[in-house]
Formats: C-alpha cells, sequence, structure tokens
C-alpha cells in the first residue's frame, strides 16, 4: 500500500511541508515501523512527490497509521493534510511505482531523475532496515520497468528536466539572457544541471553561491565562474538579473527582509527569482514585493509542454513494459502469499480426514489390511480431487490485480486466515 501526494494533488505550499531530507528518511522510517501499522516501509520523496509505501497487515490501520505519521511529520492536523492525500493498494500500488520509475507520472513525461530517486528510496530503506522481502522486490520490479522503457522506447529522448525547463523560462522572461548576471544558488544535482544547460546557451555571467564554498567552487570553475558564500548574497541580489536556486535548506534562504532593501537600489529594475527546490528556497512573501518576480517549481509547468499526447505512441510502449514488469512482479506476490494457505488448507483437511477415517475403521475392524489401505486410499484421493480445483482456481486468481482479496476470501473460507497474520508471509488488506 502507498500513501502520499505529488504535484497532481497538492500545490508546493503544502508539499514543502511532507518533503524529507535524505539524512532524515531513515530514523522517520524505523519511527513508522515501531509505531505499528506496518513491517515494512519505504519513502520516497522528491520534489514533486513524497509517497510512503508500506506492507501491511490491515488496510484501515495501514492507512492511518501513515497518515498520522505525515500528519506529526508536518505538524498539521490531519484535516488540513489528507484532502491532498491519495492511496493505492495491492496491484494499483505497484503498477503506480513502476509508473513512477518509468518517468509516466512526472511533472516533465520522461524526465530520466526520478529513476535514480526511486533506486535511492530503497537503499535508504534497506539502510534503515525497514525494506524487506515485498517492498524490495516491488521496487526491483518498478526500476527495471524504468530501465527498460528508457533503452526499449523513445520516452525519454528529448525529455524535459526541472533544471532544463528553468533555463528555458529564464530565455523567455529574458530573451537576451546572454547579456544578463545569474546567480546561481546550490551546488548539488539540480545546480548542476541548470550549469550544464547555461553552458550550452553560451552563458559566461553565472555567479554561484552555496552553503559549502568546495563544492561552490568546484562547479564554477567546471564553467569559468565566480562564486561567493550565502552570507554575500544580499550584495549579489543588487547586481544580479535572474535568481535560480536549488538548495536543501529546510527553511527559505532568501526573505522579504533581505530583498526589499535590495529592489529599493535597483531603480524600478525587476529581480526574478526562479525556486527550484522544495522546500522553496524563496520567501512566498518575496512575491509581494513591487519589483520582485518569483516562479516556483510548479510554475514549470507553463513552460514546458507536458501533454501526453505529443508523445502517444512512446508513452503507450512504456506503458506495455511498466504491466508487464507488474504482472511479473505480482505472479511472484501471489505465489509467495497462496502457498501457506494453500498448505493450511491441505494440512487442515488431511486432519480431518484422519480423524474421519480412524472413527470409520474403528467400526470395520473385521476387515483386512488389505481393505483398510484401500479405504485410507479412497479417503485421500476424495480429498485432493475435492481441492484440486480451489486450489488451481486460488493460484490462478493470486496472481490477478485483486488476486490478494481472492485469497484472503479463499482463507476465510476454508478457515485459515490466520496463516495471512504471519509476518514472513504477504499481508493482506
Amino acid at each position: 500500500m502507498l500513501v502520499g501526494l505529488n504535484h497532481k494533488s497538492a500545490p508546493v505550499a503544502v508539499r514543502e511541508r511532507l518533503a524529507f531530507g535524505s539524512d532524515q528518511v531513515p530514523e522517520h522510517l524505523r519511527r513508522l515501523i515501531v509505531a505499528g501499522g506496518s513491517s515494512e516501509a519505504a519513502i520516497l520523496s522528491t520534489c514533486n512527490r513524497t509517497e510512503v509505501y508500506v506492507a501491511c497487515e490491515n488496510e484501515a490501520q495501514g492507512t492511518d497509521a501513515v497518515v498520522d505519521f505525515l500528519c506529526a511529520f508536518a505538524g498539521e492536523a490531519r484535516d488540513t493534510v489528507s484532502p491532498y492525500l491519495y492511496k493505492y493498494t495491492g496491484f494499483d500500488a505497484a503498477q503506480h511505482l513502476a509508473r513512477v520509475a518509468a518517468g509516466l507520472d512526472s511533472m516533465l513525461i520522461g524526465e530520466a531523475q526520478i529513476l535514480g530517486q526511486v533506486r535511492t528510496a530503497l537503499q535508504l530503506a534497506q539502510g534503515a532496515g525497514t525494506a524487506g522481502p515485498h517492498l524490495t522486490r516491488l521496487f526491483e520490479a518498478a526500476l527495471r520497468a524504468g530501465k527498460r522503457a528508457r533503452a526499449e522506447t523513445a520516452i525519454g529522448e528529448g525529455a524535459a528536466s526541472v533544471s532544463h525547463a528553468a533555463v528555458k523560462l529564464a530565455y523567455r522572461i529574458a530573451p537576451s539572457v546572454a547579456e544578463k548576471e545569474i546567480l546561481l544558488i546550490g551546488a548539488g544535482k539540480v545546480a548542476e544541471l541548470v550549469a550544464r544547460h547555461l553552458s550550452r546557451k553560451g552563458h559566461a555571467r553565472v555567479r554561484v553561491a552555496n552553503r559549502t564554498q568546495a563544492r561552490a567552487r568546484q562547479l564554477a570553475e567546471a564553467y569559468g565562474w565566480s562564486t561567493l558564500s550565502l552570507d554575500e548574497l544580499p550584495s549579489a541580489l543588487r547586481a544580479a538579473d535572474i535568481v535560480i536556486s536549488s538548495t536543501g535548506a529546510p527553511e527559505p534562504v532568501i526573505d522579504a527582509r533581505m530583498v526589499r532593501p535590495v529592489l529599493e537600489r535597483r531603480q524600478r529594475r525587476p529581480l526574478y527569482f526562479i525556486d527550484l527546490a522544495v522546500p522553496r528556497d524563496v520567501d512566498p512573501a518575496v512575491q509581494q514585493l513591487d519589483g520582485a518576480v518569483v516562479y516556483n517549481i510548479d510554475d514549470l509547468y507553463a513552460v514546458v509542454d507536458t501533454t501526453v499526447s505529443q508523445r502517444r505512441e512512446q508513452v503507450n510502449q512504456a506503458e506495455a513494459i511498466v504491466e508487464d514488469e507488474v504482472r511479473a512482479f505480482w505472479t511472484w506476490y501471489g505465489q509467495r502469499a497462496v502457498a501457506p494457505v494453500i498448505a493450511r488448507m491441505r494440512q487442515r483437511a488431511e486432519v480431518i480426514r484422519e480423524q474421519e477415517l480412524d472413527k470409520a475403521l474403528r467400526r470395520l475392524d473385521h476387515l483386512s489390511e488389505a481393505d483398510k489401505e484401500r479405504i485410507r486410499a479412497l479417503s485421500a484421493a476424495i480429498v485432493n480431487k475435492l481441492l484440486h480445483e480451489p486450489t488451481i482456481r486460488i493460484k490462478e486468481q493470486a496472481r490477478s490485480p485483486e488476486g490478494h482479496r481472492f485469497v484472503a476470501a479463499a482463507a476465510q473460507l476454508f478457515g485459515v486466515e490466520h496463516e495471512l497474520k504471519r509476518p514472513a508471509n504477504v499481508q493482506f488488506g
């Protein structure tokens, strides 16, 4: 099961409250497991989504535990967070993750960064000790789907990234951007891609600011640019025309108090901010200042055409790959789930057969051992034939999208539902 929110269900102002830094994830995963309701857990947190994946015994309890966990992290009441959340269970949850890894659920269809982010989510869960066999196998299937989608289709060719969209937006803001002063705040992966796209445009007037000076110098020197410290931001803002920011800071690095005196000295020359960070680097209050124009990551929708219709053939091919990998995973999942149920069902039938056989044979003591053996064989054959068809049907249905529900119903029908509660087995809602 998964509970989460993304760029389609929640604005950046909500998403940033639920954004987990990589260094935060392991501790919070362990807290989620200790809180109960889930036996395995993983968190996928990017600028456009936060999704919590769990293996749980009870769907309602699992959902409540994850929602409470997210609300506690955000420091918000359930009524404030819940309207933005979505939930998928079973086959739908597996399919959703595979679509995410393939870039089919991204803001920018086909973008490549998400595949690495899915891999990181699995690694963090494994490091925290919360990724058991089910989530590990699920994430591995999703990663295969993502790799195949990019290798076997052209969905990633020409696909824009957030960084590319930011540079494209900069050129839309100022067609003569090559003549403008750009301030690049942050030196992580997103900033690296922004720098690469700016370099391809031949832009030379860029300054790089970052909390870690060594990292800023490494990025700047690669393109012949200059650096500055975050303490120098006020003076750097006075000279800048466009600010592109993508730090991992938990709080804004640019606020209205910093920007207001800068604008007063710019003599009506506007200052543009392109904020790619989640949580946001630029305080929303800056947008209210005369002369400041702030674009956040959600505004990139208007910059890059993300309509699926233009890439329908590639999307359809990628969807087929996703379906293939998810069904392969689901076959494994169903087989893992159904084996103990079938074994217990047959074991129970065998106990009943033995009990009734013993009663009958005590009353038929006059029979020869050969006849008694024939009766034993007859009773075993009857049980096997009676259970053959249900066994085949359970195995077949276990591989279907709703197989986990079918197996749970079959387990209740045969009175072996406690088999579904063993931690070593698949847990069902």
